[in-house]
């Protein structure tokens, strides 16, 4: 279920969107550290439009009846939902991790996996609740410029700017918990 997600959410995507995604990998694992963490910012924004469909394809397509009708929707397709999500993260966010881990740098690689967690949730968690894609566009966009790219820490979801990991991981908790809530309630209907 898992790949079919993720052929799902990749469906359409131009060679293009793959060769920038591939570049922003590369850029970040062969730049210094300082440098790598740019490329991670933009690594990170650059899939913003798949992420943002998460949790409202059913919405969108009006298909909801179908896919909450077959068995275990919340076991089996919201899981596989968020892990496509997380795959495209952790693809797109490849190239910067290799070169933390290369430089032994432990305290930025949970924060780089927080953030790898954390998107795809926040993303999920709004979709479902909102039912379209605009939300999540809007308040990841300024979390992403005012955390990251301002360097602001308490809202430093990647760890760029010594961000605290442990708040976003529990965050990320919290978002899963409404996600699933959010699910449970579109199943009822």
């Amino acid at each position: 279920m898992v790949i079919a997600e993720l052929r799902i959410a990749l469906k359409g995507v131009s060679r293009w969107w793959y060769m920038v995604a591939l570049l922003l990998a590369i850029g970040g694992l062969v730049s210094p550290p300082a440098v790598s963490r740019g490329f991670l910012i933009a690594a990170w924004i650059w899939p913003i439009l798949i992420w943002s469909a998460l949790g409202t394809r059913e919405a969108r397509q009006g298909t909801g009846q179908l896919v909450f009708s077959t068995p275990h929707p919340l076991r089996r397709q919201l899981p596989a939902c968020w892990l496509a999500g997380v795959a495209i993260a952790l693809a797109t966010g490849l190239g910067p991790a290799l070169r933390l881990l290369a430089a032994g740098n432990g305290n930025s690689l949970a924060a780089w996996l927080t953030g790898a967690l954390f998107i795809p949730t926040l993303a999920l968690a709004l979709g479902v609740w909102s039912g379209s894609s605009k939300l999540f566009e809007v308040v990841y966009t300024l979390l992403w410029y005012a955390g990251p790219v301002n360097q602001i820490a308490p809202l430093d979801y990647m760890g760029v700017a010594g961000g605290s990991p442990s708040v976003f991981l529990l965050c990320t908790v919290a978002l899963a918990a409404l996600a699933v809530a959010g699910r449970k309630r579109q199943v009822r209907l």
